[in-house]
């Protein structure tokens, strides 16, 4: 190696006697060594040495150093017994105990033998180790074979260098080691803790200290959809930015599925990856695929983001995908965006394709925003005293499958001023109008046209405190705000229904709020979050009027609209003459540090019944040791017990498990146990895992092997 090199270069320095060189014996330079500069050797680099005796013969220029030597140059340093080299040849020959290390890389051995012109060699009796992976070569006999290739004779390889016996190590009676890259062996026997358990005719393992290309460890699992599935992925570096992964599942069920990844990151703000798979279904018999990725970019003003989800039919995600959100998704939702931000707006074009899942025999009246063009302009003063103006325009054409095309135009303007009234009592005034216009097509062939006009307004008064407890280190802050808004009932019965803009309900509501937070301050140190307490609360003068929308109106407050969702969810029909919303809480106490409970409950007064309640508690030091309780009520909608543990119950033995049980329908609705064994180590893992769900009906179970440093089967 290049390390190596860089070593005896500086012990030639050093027995020469050149310049910036610290020795207990120093001898007189030789005039003809002076001239190293044509080799590309530094003589001011900041070389160090110590021994017992220093040598040097300028008729055959060998230089020797003997007892406890010791050499430093720049981050490497070295110990020896004894070192002789010969500046002719350029052998080196270290021996007695000799230890080498430069960075994360540590060397040895009772001898080494070395020419570092050609950095060839042997190396006896001794191990080579990589601090940062944890990896262990050991043999009675180690040829280097060039600048970080090794020739190993009856040696071993291990990521778990115990004492006195590793837990783990592969023994390999001749193997081809190349730093950075793999060790590739044969005749190769797996013990554990010194019993062997499994032959090898032939192995490669992973010497990793940068991205390599090559096979990574297969996966194994089983399930009732998949049938036993076999994962085997091949990693393949394209360069600095960007890799890809080549994946086979071999499913017993459904056949051979072949899926490519992609990946890049431009810079540490723009990263994505794109990824593909199609194969033929032996069950379905048909081509089934899916093609999903990511993508963030971001440089300076620019934006352009974008989400990709397109599976081939309804049913790919509860065939052959495990992930829940996705399962019981209504559509794949893509979607790609580009913008740009000025001072004070800013600019984006997107584009939004949903593709239906729900199979719905009705016709597909999913809507397609293609393009979406918006304008954003950000709170700015006007130059009239002390006003505010902030607003929003858009323009989106809506495409439709089975149903009439759209073409829609809108706009949204608010001014606003702050008046303080007295120390912390602040009042915002403001107004608004919102502004549609619409073309859109009623029936094949015909084009009609529709528009509307909102005003409104309303103020804001709110008061702050905050009270200091030096002694205590704590701060107690508290928040109260009384707000009413006025939106006028408008003619709007003719404009079709695309989104929640379309209907806008009237108003002439109060909402009350009511916040406070205790917080522990330390000197350098973040505040600290002990208690935090927010209510809210909503009454209409004119008892809530509906919109006649299936949507959730946008400038509802929120303890108005997450009533509204949970209405929608469970198809109750909307409430009229509601005059009083139900009453919004949320509570979060940290006690102590790793402690964490918390409540949430939407009350509604009228029927004295929890429209949305939660509570839950959790104890978390990391993600092995953790207990989460949790209780949530949607009414009419679930009722569910959630609970997860990560414990190590011994010091070798660490359990997961977590578990979903719907209260409302009477059965677990997924659950999973795993157990992991590691034994007197961390550094290799034995786990066993159990998945149940019940939407679809599947049990899933993997065995899973995992060794530090290399990699892990089952997972």
């Amino acid at each position: 190696m290049n390390r190596f090199r860089g070593v005896f270069i500086g012990l030639l320095l050093i027995v020469a006697g050149v310049a910036g060189v610290s020795a207990e014996v120093r001898l007189p330079l030789p005039s003809t060594l002076k001239d190293l500069s044509k080799s590309g050797i530094r003589l001011d680099a900041p070389v160090q040495m110590t021994a017992d005796t220093l040598s040097y013969d300028e008729e055959t220029g060998v230089g020797v150093a003997e007892g406890n030597v010791e050499l430093a140059f720049g981050t490497r340093s070295m110990r020896a017994d004894r070192i002789r080299y010969d500046s002719a040849t350029g052998e080196a020959d270290l021996s007695g105990n000799v230890r080498y290390k430069d960075a994360d890389e540590e060397f040895s051995f009772d001898r080494i033998t070395i020419n570092i012109n050609s950095e060839t060699g042997v190396l006896y009796n001794g191990t080579i180790r990589i601090s940062s992976s944890n990896y262990l070569i050991a043999s009675s006999r180690i040829e280097k074979t060039g600048k970080s290739s090794f020739l190993i004779e009856k040696g071993m390889l291990t990521t778990c260098p115990c004492d006195p016996e590793p837990d783990w190590k592969f023994e390999v009676r001749r193997a081809r080691v190349t730093l950075d890259q793999y060790a590739i062996g044969k005749d190769i026997t797996f013990r554990i803790r010194g019993v062997p358990v499994l032959w090898l005719p032939w192995g490669a393992f992973p010497v990793k200290l940068t991205r390599q290309s090559g096979l990574l460890l297969p996966n194994f699992s089983s399930n009732r959809s998949r049938g036993y599935t076999l994962q085997v992925p091949y990693y393949r570096v394209i360069n600095r930015w960007s890799d890809a992964t080549l994946t086979l599942d071999a499913m017993s069920r459904r056949g051979y599925r072949p899926e490519a990844e992609y990946r890049f990151v431009l810079n540490p703000e723009s990263e994505g990856a794109i990824r593909a798979t199609m194969f033929r279904d032996r069950v379905e018999q048909r081509n089934r695929g899916r093609y999903y990725g990511e993508n963030v970019f971001r440089s300076g003003p620019f934006t352009a983001n974008a989400v990709l989800e397109l599976p081939t039919d309804p049913r790919y995600y509860l065939d052959l995908v495990d992930l829940d959100a996705l399962r019981s998704a209504r559509h794949a939702r893509s979607e790609g965006f580009v913008s740009v931000a000025g001072a004070n707006s800013e600019h984006a074009v997107s584009i939004l394709w949903n593709k239906d899942l729900q199979e719905i025999p009705a016709p597909d009246n999913t809507a397609q925003r293609v393009p979406d063009y918006t304008m954003t302009l950000l709170p700015a003063g006007l130059p009239i005293a002390g006003v505010d103006f902030s607003g929003e325009i858009s323009a989106t054409r809506f495409q439709r499958k089975d149903a009439f095309d759209e073409l829609r135009a809108r706009g949204f303007g608010e001014v606003s001023r702050v008046l303080p009234l007295y120390r912390s009592f602040t009042l915002v005034p403001y107004l608004f109008a919102d502004v549609l216009g619409t073309r859109f097509e009623p029936s094949p062939g015909s084009r009609s046209g529709a528009d509307r006009f909102v005003p409104g307004g309303g103020a804001t008064l709110s008061a702050d405190a905050r009270r200091d407890f030096p002694g205590r280190s704590l701060v107690h802050t508290a928040g109260l705000s009384a707000g009413y808004r006025y939106v006028p009932k408008i003619h709007q019965e003719d404009l079709p229904f695309t989104d929640r803009w379309s209907r806008l309900a009237p108003q002439s509501q109060f909402l009350f709020t009511l916040s406070q937070r205790l917080l522990g301050v330390k000197d350098g140190a973040a505040p600290k979050e002990f208690l935090s307490f927010h209510i809210e609360w909503a009454y209409d003068l004119g008892g809530k009027e509906t919109s006649g929308s299936p949507y959730v109106d946008p400038l509802a407050p929120y303890v108005r609209a997450l009533r509204d969702q949970i209405d929608t969810g469970t198809g109750r029909p909307p409430k009229k003459n509601d005059a009083s919303s139900d009453v919004y809480a949320k509570l979060g106490l940290t006690p102590f540090d790793r402690w964490r409970f918390q409540g949430e409950a939407l009350f509604d007064p009228v029927e004295k019944t929890f429209t949305v309640g939660a509570v839950s508690g959790e104890y978390k030091k990391d993600d092995d040791h953790q207990v989460l309780a949790e209780y949530r009520l949607s009414r009419d909608l679930a009722e569910d017990v959630r609970g997860t543990l990560a414990w190590p119950l011994l010091r070798w033995l660490h359990v997961k498990a977590q578990a979903s049980y719907s209260v409302r329908n009477g059965y677990l609705s997924e659950g999973a146990v795993g157990m992991s064994v590691f034994p007197r180590s961390d550094c290799w893992n034995v786990g066993f895992t159990v998945e149940r769900k019940t939407q679809p009906d599947d049990t899933s179970v993997r065995l899973s092997v995992g060794l530090k440093g290399i990699g892990s089967v089952g997972n």
